[in-house]
């Protein structure tokens, strides 16, 4: 092998592990001291426990005041039954932590499905930014205000987190501290979620993908920014949110729990124009259903690499021991059935990217056999 082509095989791993160690020298900061009074925001009555649950338990047991904010309810129609049984469980699931019935807030616009286009009228928006703006004024100048990430899956998601930053912008109150908390998203970074990464990776490895179709790790995770912070290590304030998730059960509770319920995350916003600039996320690229950052393409290529070498390598050894002929026709069947499976529509970019690694190494290997 040539020098230029030996580089070019040493750089990625070389670039990956400069990645890691930098994800790895990135730690959480600790959200130290007392809590201060809170506003969360969410679109939905499940979102504010996975935003902010543990500390808003955590604020009243301190003795400080605790406000949730729903901008939608629920349901297509305030009046549907499901939107009447999230309220129920919302005003339920809040008071037995300790906020009262006064403090959980609707706005009772609709909601949508995940992707699609909103039906929220310039109207509807305007009054939504004027609630939000009405909740905000009446805060003291110590509260903190929670509200979804950058890059959220969901347009609800998105939306309100737009209109409080305009709204925001609008008050003008640089007392206020604004924090941000990732629900779901399909970021992948492996400087911002570097098991979000590795998880979708494994799920794409043949035999694997069956165990983390099932136990795939929550869905979380940052799109970018700097450093983040979490509470302070307390097993006992956790298993409280997971109570508290667990009373959204219109909303499978026990999955809640298991996708949410093992820690919260915290970003700074410094000013609301910074907050708007952010969305949607920088630095990504659309590759196969998910938005993938330089460390994401960087990983799904170097995993390439030791598949296909890996492949190259077991079979220089099965040609040595079976014979050539045997090993010929073993191998040819292998590649070709890595062919096809790289080749299904239904297989997801990642496995057919390392199928199609898996082929070229078993080719690389019959080609060089004399």
């Amino acid at each position: 092998m040539s020098s230029a082509g030996l580089t070019l095989l040493i750089l990625p791993p070389l670039a990956l592990l400069a990645v890691v160690a930098r994800a790895v020298c990135r730690r959480p900061g600790i959200l130290a001291g007392e809590p201060k009074p809170a506003l969360i925001l969410a679109a939905h009555q499940d979102d504010c426990a996975i935003l902010a649950g543990a500390y808003a338990i955590r604020a009243v047991k301190a003795g400080r005041r605790v406000r949730v904010g729903y901008l939608t309810c629920g349901a297509s129609s305030p009046s549907l039954d499901r939107a009447v049984t999230r309220r129920r469980e919302a005003l339920a699931a809040w008071a037995n932590v300790g906020v009262s019935n006064d403090d959980v807030l609707f706005f009772d616009l609709p909601e949508h499905d995940v992707s699609a286009a909103s039906t929220w009228t310039q109207a509807d928006r305007d009054r939504a930014r004027g609630w939000l703006q009405g909740l905000m004024s009446q805060l003291p100048g110590d509260a903190a205000v929670f509200l979804p990430a950058a890059g959220e899956a969901h347009v609800d998601h998105r939306a309100l987190r737009l209109l409080a930053l305009e709204a925001w912008r609008d008050l003008q109150r640089g007392n206020l501290t604004f924090l941000e908390g990732p629900e779901y998203n399909d970021y992948l970074s492996l400087l911002q979620a570097p098991q979000k990464v590795w998880s979708v990776l494994a799920a794409a490895l043949p035999f694997v993908w069956r165990y983390f179709r099932r136990e795939i790790p929550p869905w979380t995770g940052f799109a970018q920014g700097g450093r983040f912070w979490t509470l302070p290590p307390d097993d006992g304030l956790m298993r409280e949110r997971q109570n508290l998730l667990r009373g959204f059960a219109s909303e499978n509770g026990e999955l809640l729990v298991r996708l949410f319920g093992h820690h919260e995350r915290y970003r700074p916003i410094p000013d609301p124009e910074v907050g708007l600039a952010e969305e949607p996320p920088r630095g990504y690229v659309l590759v196969g259903g998910h938005h993938r950052g330089f460390s994401a393409l960087l990983l799904l290529l170097v995993c390439a690499e030791a598949v296909g070498g890996g492949a190259w390598l077991a079979s220089r050894l099965l040609l040595q021991r079976a014979g050539y002929g045997t090993g010929r026709l073993a191998l040819s069947a292998a590649g070709l059935g890595a062919i096809l499976s790289g080749a299904r529509r239904t297989v997801k970019l990642d496995s057919r990217v390392l199928y199609w690694a898996l082929a070229l190494g078993v080719l690389a290997a019959l080609v060089g056999v004399p």
